[in-house]
């Protein structure tokens, strides 16, 4: 994607931002949902399958890594371009510019929904979608750099916010998560499948690989990075479910923000809204970056060095698109599901098959010398 002098090197981002990047991706409105439905497929023990999903990112993180390491100074198009031909890598470039559009825009609709339902009901979806075009904009032209400032000033600047929710531990029944396993291991099992996709955004990573200052902390910034997403999961579905009864967790499909919307001070009562609003800015360092690479990705198919012309042109198709097909949030969670299951293939999958040709092709180099 051309930046500031066209290079990676003219982009380099630092350790921390590179951190923030990919944790940045991981955690959006998943959050927000993700202690209801861990509670309605394995109850109070669901807290325990969020270690399963983090393990499985950071092995899957640690291959692409590894794969990223066969071609430092590219992104994984130029790396496939490179050791498997031209249209090896055209047809990838085609499934992650269709990968990242899709995570973008179902992110951004979400962010845009979660509003209008906690907020402002009366809305449309698309205008208070078209508040946020000219920030992505502004954000996203100034490249990875620019993406790596803005995750680390929103994290830098929000961290207090997981922390306002000890407020509600005066609500807490720590009785709810007694006994430990009290249905075995097996809703624990089922409930891994839904931690794996919550962590979902790592794969930027192949995208990010190029740009990071000290490629030999890549390996320890990724566990970071998973690890920091872990504390989050954990720190937040916890709370949920001390804060709410078994049952009753099970009906807020919002629980956090019905957890916020406890905290009241006596010059502030709807403290829910407040930290919705901040918290839309934790949502765009998750779309944020997703845009980015899918322009990079429609730029190596069409029109290259006419960057803002692309994003104006995605930025708009989402617009349009939400005008004419309004998403409810049921809908919603239903194609975010489906975009999991593709999820699963590029982001888990697929390290592991380039990582496998890799090696196959240099073992057939070596043989045939």
């Amino acid at each position: 994607m051309p930046q500031t002098g066209n290079t990676y090197i003219d982009n380099k981002i630092t350790r921390l931002q590179f951190i923030f990047l990919i944790h940045g991706m991981q955690v959006g409105v998943g959050v927000i949902t993700m202690p209801s439905e861990l509670a309605g497929i394995s109850g109070t023990d669901g807290w325990i399958a969020i270690f399963g999903g983090w393990v499985c990112s950071i092995v899957a993180s640690l291959a692409m890594i590894q794969v990223m390491k066969k071609y430092p100074n590219g992104t994984v198009i130029q790396l496939v371009r490179h050791y498997f031909g031209k249209w090896s890598g055209t047809l990838l470039t085609i499934i992650f510019a269709a990968y990242m559009m899709m995570f973008a825009y179902l992110i951004f609709g979400r962010m845009a929904l979660l509003i209008k339902t906690w907020i402002m009901q009366q809305s449309y979806t698309y205008v208070l979608m078209l508040l946020f075009v000219v920030p992505a904009f502004m954000v996203v032209k100034g490249g990875v750099r620019s993406l790596g400032r803005f995750a680390e000033v929103v994290i830098l600047s929000t961290i207090w916010m997981p922390f306002i929710l000890l407020y509600v531990f005066k609500e807490a029944n720590w009785i709810n998560l007694l006994p430990v396993l009290k249905e075995g291991w097996m809703p624990v099992w089922h409930s891994v499948s839904s931690t794996i996709l919550s962590f979902l955004g790592f794969e930027g990573v192949l995208f990010f690989y190029p740009y990071l200052e000290n490629k030999k902390t890549a390996s320890a910034n990724v566990v970071i990075a998973n690890t920091l997403t872990l504390a989050v999961y954990l720190f937040v579905t916890i709370i949920c479910f001390v804060v709410f009864s078994p049952d009753e967790i099970t009906q807020y499909h919002l629980a956090p923000l019905s957890a916020a919307k406890i905290i009241e001070f006596r010059f502030l009562e709807r403290f829910d809204i407040i930290f919705l609003s901040l918290y839309t800015l934790l949502i765009c360092k998750t779309w944020f970056p997703a845009l980015h690479i899918a322009v990079h990705c429609t730029e190596q198919l069409v029109a290259r060095g006419k960057t803002n012309a692309h994003m104006i042109v995605l930025l708009a198709g989402m617009i349009v698109f939400s005008f004419f097909w309004d998403l409810s949030w049921h809908e919603s969670k239903v194609w975010i599901a489906r975009f999991n299951q593709l999820g699963v293939g590029v982001a888990y999958l697929l390290p592991f098959v380039l990582w496998g040709l890799l090696i196959m092709r240099n073992w057939i180099v070596r043989w045939r010398n």
